[in-house]
């Protein structure tokens, strides 16, 4: 099912439009429910932003390409950021939009020959054949709603009792940074890059009401949502590189899963995307303790592949049986199947608060998801994970300690240098190993019980905050490796910035390969779904990708 693109267009352009405009032209009548008066300016106009461009350089050689890709530039971007803040009246709006272009390096000439010379010819998706246009995921210059990455307005009623904020826009529930428990209210875009500086620039904007209540009587504020499902197919879910470009993982750089998957299947009756969603959220306090409490109806933040019968092909042993197709509904004309977000349902409660003892702020995010799908099945062959959908009762948990180290007259700055540690837990209740679950699907590392990350964030700043370093690290406890991302920015007057940083990755050595024309000869694998292992994990995916990055900013 594909959506008409311009259907969405219409619905929030007019939507908001008509609603804005019918709450401005009776802004006098606004004033009984709580507008600022008579003395409150009718317009008001401000903008900011930054131009900055991205250079990135691949430290260690590929194996999905010919070339040796030590030193070759595998990103060459330019970004354009403009926030918009207008006041008409009662109403208060934010547009945020986003232009990004991206030169195609060689590294990505060579991705494209792969994907020329493995892939396959015509369609076979039961879609739109995707192959030879990976580029325009990396930029946002077609579509509208690809560079309008933000439109919404803000009104107070009720004496400033009830904010509502109506359009397309960011709606943030969490508190962790790397790692997602509570913060599934919409999905990240992982295909540009796999480390930003900030979680607004890869979270995708939906087209939301969102109202916040303030019961200062007792105690807190009541924050709800809901999303009416008129959102474009891109901006749901979080999108991964399945176009085989820059950042999936090995080994299927230049491999392009959706010429024989349908990328993704919006109208599957267990994740149909034009259902409303919706969510409900209590924030309090007491004392100096804050607190929240909170449930979503949302999308799962992963996708899952919903198989198409695979016995006795891609390795399969037909002993296992066939695949099983998931919620009763097959998956749409393509070879593989279809890729998909079930509806979950998520409960959720935070807490947060300073500590004297150890003069640091402790906080914890809990999140309760019944019937949370996973993939399975067929850990030896060329696509585990796709015998079909196992759902678990699940519960990720996050415990996080920030500290500020009040170093300013050492280090010559105006502010605190801070330290934060995360302890990031995927706890999958009823867990069995025979289940074989696994993380993503056509990668075999079974599932743990567990699945524990461990991460640390320091920022620090010298000579009057002109010259930051910074340092990231995070570690797979349950599997091992992790990464490191130590970085420096340079700081020229009120404009100018420099950030140099090195993506660095280590593991435990269970890389998954490419499948070179022995290894297909012996039947040990395929040159487009690589060598066959099932031990392979998160930091194993990306042992190969250590790489410099570059950028250069100009602030306005």
């Amino acid at each position: 099912m594909v959506r008409e693109k311009s259907t969405s267009i219409l619905k929030v352009g007019g939507f908001l439009l008509g609603c804005g405009g019918l709450m401005a032209a009776s802004s006098p009548a606004m004033a009984a429910y709580g507008y600022g008066g008579e003395d409150a300016p009718f317009f008001n106009f401000n903008y900011s932003g930054y131009l900055r461009s991205t250079i990135a350089v691949s430290l260690q050689d590929q194996d999905e390409t010919a070339a040796d890709d030590k030193w070759r530039m595998t990103q060459a971007e330019l970004t354009l950021n403009l926030d918009f803040d207008i006041k008409t009246g009662p109403l208060n709006w934010k547009v945020i939009t986003r232009f990004d272009k991206e030169e195609q390096t060689d590294y990505l000439d060579d991705i494209q020959e792969r994907m020329d010379s493995v892939g396959l010819n015509g369609n076979y998706s039961g879609s739109s054949p995707q192959r030879g246009d990976f580029m325009d995921q990396y930029e946002t210059t077609d579509e509208v709603f690809d560079w309008l990455r933000e439109i919404y307005f803000d009104v107070n009623l009720f004496d400033d009792r009830l904010l509502l904020r109506v359009g397309r826009q960011q709606l943030v529930w969490g508190e962790s940074d790397f790692f997602q428990a509570m913060d599934v209210v919409s999905g990240y875009d992982y295909r540009g890059r796999l480390f930003y500086e900030n979680n607004e620039e890869w979270r995708k904007p939906l087209m939301l009401f969102n109202f916040n209540v303030d019961l200062y009587e007792l105690g807190g504020s009541l924050n709800f949502y809901i999303r009416p499902g008129w959102d474009r197919e891109e901006d749901m879910g979080s999108s991964y590189n399945i176009e085989g470009g820059r950042w999936i993982p090995h080994p299927y750089r230049g491999v392009d899963f959706t010429q024989f998957t349908d990328s993704y299947n919006e109208g599957h009756k267990s994740g149909d995307w034009d259902d409303m969603t919706y969510g409900i959220r209590w924030n309090g306090s007491w004392g100096s303790i804050g607190y929240s409490f909170a449930y979503l109806k949302t999308f799962n933040p992963a996708p899952v592949v919903n198989p198409n019968e695979l016995r006795g092909s891609f390795g399969i042993d037909v002993t296992e049986g066939p695949a099983q197709i998931y919620g009763g509904q097959a998956p749409n004309a393509s070879i593989l199947g279809d890729w998909m977000y079930p509806e979950i349902d998520v409960y959720g409660f935070t807490i947060n608060g300073f500590n004297s003892a150890m003069d640091a702020t402790l906080s914890a995010e809990i999140a309760y998801i019944p019937n949370k799908p996973y993939n399975y099945g067929y850990l030896s062959s060329d696509l585990p994970g796709w015998e079909g959908v196992k759902e678990k009762d699940t519960i990720n948990i996050m415990l996080r300690i920030d500290k500020e180290f009040k170093w300013m007259e050492a280090l010559g700055t105006h502010r605190p240098s801070l330290s934060s540690i995360q302890l990031f837990d995927t706890w999958i209740l009823a867990h069995d190993d025979d289940d074989e679950l696994v993380e993503f699907a056509s990668f075999g590392a079974p599932k743990k019980e567990h699945q524990a990350y461990l991460t640390l964030f320091t920022l620090l700043n010298f000579y009057r905050d002109t010259i930051n370093p910074s340092f990231v690290i995070g570690t797979d406890l349950s599997r091992g490796g992790g990464f490191a991302i130590p970085a420096v920015e340079f700081v020229w007057g009120d404009d100018w910035r420099l950030k140099v940083e090195a993506d660095l990755w280590w593991n435990d050595g269970d890389v998954k390969k490419v499948c070179d024309a022995n290894c297909v000869s012996n039947g040990e694998g395929s040159a487009l779904l690589g060598k066959r292992e099932n031990s392979a994990g998160f930091m194993d995916w990306f042992a190969e990708d250590n790489q410099l990055v570059f950028k250069l900013s100009r602030q306005f």
